[in-house]
């Protein structure tokens, strides 16, 4: 009798350790899992934030008669796509850029074209035409915080401070990402195979 109640004994120990062992075996792999999905969701975070930007900010800097001119502007590529008359549509308002609105700033007082504006940051627009002279706009909004401005919404033509009508010039070579660049006698936007000069020059100091 004696002997049968050790094997029963033992008999509940081996199932009892079987039972914490298959406990502590099921604890051990939930928890490895856990750090797998930590890590993926953590991969996925870290490629997230490294994808490449659609339409990165750039910056065009550079001296017209002394005063300073710095051009600040999202950068789209062409990507096969109908630019003119498609994607940029003829007539309206368009924030010369992406994303932000692009903007314009004077270190001291310069002429757009017959406008003097003084010196100080502005938001640059423009309104494409199919057959006709496009139209470069300084206006004073340009930020979001400030003004309320994002891209060419809530655009309001009364802040205007210069208006300006431009002949664009139409090259055979493709600039594939808007691209705008200062030179001695103004701001060159390129993009597709559109290349328009908005004139700029020093305004006369008394």
């Amino acid at each position: 009798m004696k002997n049968l109640k050790n094997y029963y004994f033992l008999l509940l120990m081996a199932i009892a350790t079987g039972f914490l062992f298959s406990c502590g075996g099921a604890k051990e792999s939930g928890e490895d899992n856990g750090e797998v999905v930590a890590d993926t969701v953590e991969g996925e975070a870290v490629s997230d934030t490294s994808k490449t930007i659609e339409s990165p900010r750039k910056q065009a800097e550079g001296e017209i008669g002394g005063v300073k001119v710095v051009v600040d502007y999202g950068s789209p590529a062409v990507k096969n796509r109908e630019i003119w008359g498609g994607l940029e549509k003829y007539g309206a308002v368009w924030r010369a850029g992406a994303n932000e609105t692009t903007s314009f700033e004077f270190s001291e007082n310069i002429k757009v074209g017959d406008n003097e504006v003084p010196a100080g940051k502005y938001g640059f627009y423009l309104i494409p035409n199919e057959n006709n002279e496009w139209v470069a706009i300084v206006n004073t909004d340009w930020n979001k915080e400030k003004h309320g401005a994002w891209g060419a919404y809530n655009y309001n033509e009364k802040h205007d401070v210069a208006r300006v009508s431009i002949t664009p010039e139409w090259k055979d070579e493709v600039t594939e990402r808007l691209t705008y660049s200062v030179v001695d006698n103004g701001v060159v936007l390129e993009w597709e195979k559109m290349k328009l000069t908005i004139p700029l020059e020093a305004a006369q100091q008394n």
